[in-house]
C-alpha cells in the first residue's frame, strides 16, 4: 500500500507538472500495483471466509474481536485503513488535477476551433472580410 501511495504522490507531481509522457507511465504502474493490492485483498477474504467472518471489513474486525491476542494483526489493520484513507484522499485529489486540466485542454481547444472558423472569414485575396460583408442572397 506505500508503493500504490508513492505512485499516487508521483501522479500528483506530473499532473501539476503537466508532464503527460510520465503519466502514462505511472498509469501502467497504477494498474499494476492495484491488481497486486485486489488479489491481497481477495486471498485476505478468502481466509476471513475460511475462519467464518465476513470477506469485508466487518469481517475483519470480527476476525480481530474474535482472536484478541493477535495484537500484531490488529495493528497492521489499523495502519491499512490509514494508508487506504490516505490513498482514497490523494485519489480524490488527483482526479480534482484531471478535471481541472481537462477542463482548461477544452477551453484551450474550443479557442483554437473558434479561431479556426473565423478564418473562414477571409476571402480568396487572404484579406480579412467583417461579417455580414459578402453578397447578400439572391443578389448577382
Amino acid at each position: 500500500m506505500r508503493a500504490f501511495l508513492a505512485l499516487l504522490e508521483t501522479e500528483q507531481q506530473a499532473l501539476s507538472g503537466g508532464d503527460v509522457d510520465r503519466l502514462l507511465a505511472l498509469a501502467a504502474d497504477k494498474n499494476t500495483h492495484f491488481a497486486h493490492l485486489s488479489r491481497l485483498g481477495e486471498a485476505r477474504g478468502r481466509v476471513l471466509t475460511a475462519a467464518g467472518c465476513g470477506a469485508d471489513r466487518q469481517g475483519q474486525e470480527q476476525w480481530l474481536r474474535q482472536n484478541p491476542g493477535q495484537a500484531g494483526a490488529r495493528k497492521a489493520w489499523g495502519e491499512l485503513l490509514a494508508l487506504a484513507e490516505q490513498a482514497r484522499a490523494m485519489n480524490q485529489i488527483n482526479g480534482q488535477l484531471i478535471a481541472t486540466r481537462l477542463a482548461h485542454n477544452q477551453q484551450a481547444l474550443s479557442a483554437l476551433m473558434a479561431a479556426a472558423n473565423q478564418a473562414s472569414l477571409y476571402g480568396p485575396d487572404g484579406q480579412a472580410r467583417p461579417l455580414g460583408s459578402g453578397r447578400s442572397l439572391g443578389s448577382v
